[in-house]
This record gives structure tokens, sequence and C-alpha cells, in this order.
């Protein structure tokens, strides 16, 4: 079953996803990390293995795709309507973490009276 972000927005989390799929294809080309990584899930095969990975690392990477992102709005060779959308996405994001982070506040409030 795969994991929702619903902190972030889809083309966040997507860019997140790809980065912890070449993440995984960096490490796990030295020997020594995929052991582990294979000792860690013992019975996965290889696509299970990666998928694990991804699965357990896109939301580690969320900040590193949002500032890609906005890098890539930066370049003068990311076209005009590509712009547009990461701009769009960028945009709704701030709105989602904010749902977010009010949502949790009541409860952070809780926790204070009762402190």
């Amino acid at each position: 079953m795969p994991v929702v972000h619903r902190a972030a927005h889809k083309l966040i989390v997507e860019t997140a996803k790809g980065m912890a799929h070449e993440l995984y294809d960096t490490m796990m080309s030295d020997n020594i990390w995929y052991a582990a990584w294979k000792a860690r899930f013992p019975g996965l095969g290889p696509k299970a293995l990666e998928a694990k990975f991804v699965v357990l690392n896109t939301a580690k990477l969320l900040p590193q795709a949002r500032a890609t992102l906005v890098h890539m709005l930066t370049l003068t060779s990311t076209d005009e309507a590509t712009k547009a959308i990461i701009s769009d996405a960028l945009i709704d994001d701030v709105g989602l973490r904010q749902g977010r982070l009010q949502a949790m506040k009541p409860s952070t409030e809780v926790l204070r009276r009762v402190n």
C-alpha cells in the first residue's frame, strides 16, 4: 500500500520519490550498503528492497525536492509552462503544510494545558 503524504503537493512527492530512487541506486552500488540493507529485509528481492527504501525515505527527501523545484525556477533551460506548473505546486504546497500545522495546533494546546 503506497504511503500518502498529506502535507505535500503531488509534484513535490513525486520529485522526492524520484530522488529516493536515485539515492537508492547510488547507495546500493556500494556492496557494503547493499548487504546491510538486504540483511535488514532478508526476505525481499531486489525490486522490493528498492520499493521499501523509497517508501521509507520519500518523506525525508521532501525538503530537498522543494529546494530542487525552486532551483528549477531560476534556470533559463526550464520552459515557462514548466515554471508555471512548478510555481503552482509550490504555492499549493505552502497551503497544504500550513493546513497541517493548523490541524495539529489544537493538540498542542491541549498538551500545554495538561502540563
